[in-house]
């Protein structure tokens, strides 16, 4: 509304949705986002109720998110706003009317706990209203993390309907980390990719560079 007459506002606006079951580290990662982004110069932390979204009394005391909160920052000239849900079971009405305003999401799951009763109801959620999905798996480094048991949960008790991006070696211990599966290209992860997307095949048919 206040901008200069003849100034030309080309950024892009994306609202991410970051969703998940209490205690899977979703607040973190909203954190880590700020503070890769350059908004904030170190991420807080939820245990010390330091961090950016977790900002009223009560979410400090119980070191989890009870409104929705955002927080905005520019990258490669988009404007994303972060919008941090609430995870607890007792607020997804809060949770209902945040999904509305996402353009996307981020379905955060632990890799130890895996899929919970409150992660299928947000799960539902996101399929009914159409909003483009990325599943992310934290806590990799913990013990008694199993990514590949996390990964079988979700195609049984969520769909088997995904696109697998990216590997993790050493999964639960200090040294885990992770190997983008695009740079591979391999046959299964080209299908997955293909049967989404019917002009794709079509290229990949007639051996057309993809």
């Amino acid at each position: 509304p206040n901008r200069k007459k003849g100034m030309v506002h080309s950024s892009k606006i994306v609202n991410i949705g970051i969703v998940a079951h209490v205690d899977a580290g979703k607040t973190s990662i909203t954190e880590l986002f700020l503070y890769k982004s350059g908004a904030i110069r170190s991420p807080g932390s939820v245990d010390k109720g330091t961090s950016q979204s977790d900002h009223l009394a009560v979410e400090k005391e119980r070191g989890i998110s009870v409104k929705s909160s955002s927080a905005s920052f520019e990258w490669n000239h988009c404007k994303i706003n972060l919008i941090d849900t609430p995870g607890h079971v007792d607020f997804s009405a809060e949770v209902e009317r945040s999904l509305r305003a996402l353009d996307c999401a981020v379905l955060v799951l632990s890799a130890v706990e895996g899929v919970e009763a409150h992660t299928d109801t947000l799960w539902k959620a996101l399929r009914k209203m159409n909003i483009p999905t990325i599943i992310f798996i934290n806590k990799i480094d913990r013990m008694g993390a199993d990514t590949d048991a996390v990964i079988n949960d979700i195609r049984k008790e969520l769909t088997g309907d995904i696109v697998m991006l990216q590997y993790v070696n050493n999964v639960g211990t200090n040294e885990a980390n992770i190997t983008d599966v695009s740079q591979s290209m391999t046959e299964e992860f080209i299908e997955s990719i293909l049967h989404h997307d019917d002009l794709l095949m079509d290229r990949y048919l007639h051996d057309e560079s993809l």
